[in-house]
């Protein structure tokens, strides 16, 4: 391996292990690192500072069982930016802009935005990658345990608003077929709809949808998962309405009102 690493900073003795402080919402308890993600921190804390950088910095193949996850990279960046060396937490930054690369651009690929766009989309994603993992508060500590999750919300979110305005160039000034309807949150439902969901993904629409009623979370689901139309008027096909047993105007009053409360969690109010 090729030593490139820069000038010692910090002390060669042992990095203890930071303990999360964040907690979770719902109960109250302290996030927790995956086992394998603890396991790593702790095996990189007892290397030598020359070898950590070394490791955290260096390039793998996906399959290297040497190669250090996401939220390893993100608990090491945060801590060199804790101490004072912005050099190797730029480094490891940039580690972590070249994992991201593929990921987002399959993921731009299924929204079908103009090339300009997913460039632009991906320059302000970099940035707010990288405004997040180096604030050092206990909020952005959910990137240790979730890498993954927490860059689709932003890309989702920035995605979301690029949309929403090229829509409005293409029909400046539409009104809304119903004021009842979802106003514009599509993308929030596209991405509970993706058809090969990882097992991140899995999770997260899981945690999505818990957050629904019965009939938001039914509505949801038919609509933008299933394809179902919100109402049809031929009687021999199937419509959310009809399997729920309401009118068309209430289901979109359940998918406005499941918008309303999924976007707020894609921004982490809720």
């Amino acid at each position: 391996m090729k030593e490139t690493a820069a000038p010692l900073t910090t002390t060669e003795a042992e990095w203890p292990l930071r303990p999360l402080t964040r907690t979770r919402r719902d109960t109250g308890a302290v996030y927790h690192r995956e086992a394998e993600v603890d396991r790593q921190a702790r095996e990189f804390s007892r290397l030598p500072e020359r070898s950590r950088r070394l490791a955290l910095t260096d390039s793998y193949i996906p399959n290297d069982p040497r190669r250090p996850r996401e939220e390893t990279l993100v608990y090491f960046l945060r801590e060199y930016a804790r101490r004072g060396d912005e050099e190797t937490a730029w480094r490891i930054a940039e580690a972590l802009i070249d994992r991201i690369a593929g990921h987002v651009q399959r993921k731009l690929a299924r929204w079908r935005l103009p090339a300009d766009q997913a460039e632009d989309c991906m320059q302000d994603l970099t940035a707010a990658l990288c405004e997040a993992v180096f604030d050092c508060g206990p909020q952005a500590e959910f990137w240790e345990v979730r890498f993954w999750v927490c860059l689709d919300r932003r890309l989702w979110s920035l995605v979301e608003k690029r949309q929403a305005t090229i829509d409005a160039e293409i029909r400046p000034g539409d009104e809304r077929e119903d004021d009842d309807g979802p106003s514009g949150g599509d993308g929030i439902f596209a991405r509970l709809a993706d058809e090969s969901p990882g097992p991140e993904a899995m999770a997260e629409r899981r945690e999505a949808l818990a957050l629904l009623t019965e009939n938001e979370r039914l509505s949801v689901y038919l609509r933008f998962i299933e394809g179902l139309p919100e109402e049809s008027e031929d009687p021999e096909r199937e419509s959310v309405a009809r399997i729920l047993g309401v009118t068309g105007r209430s289901v979109r009053n359940y998918l406005r009102r499941a918008e309303a409360k999924l976007m707020a969690w894609n921004e982490g109010r809720v």
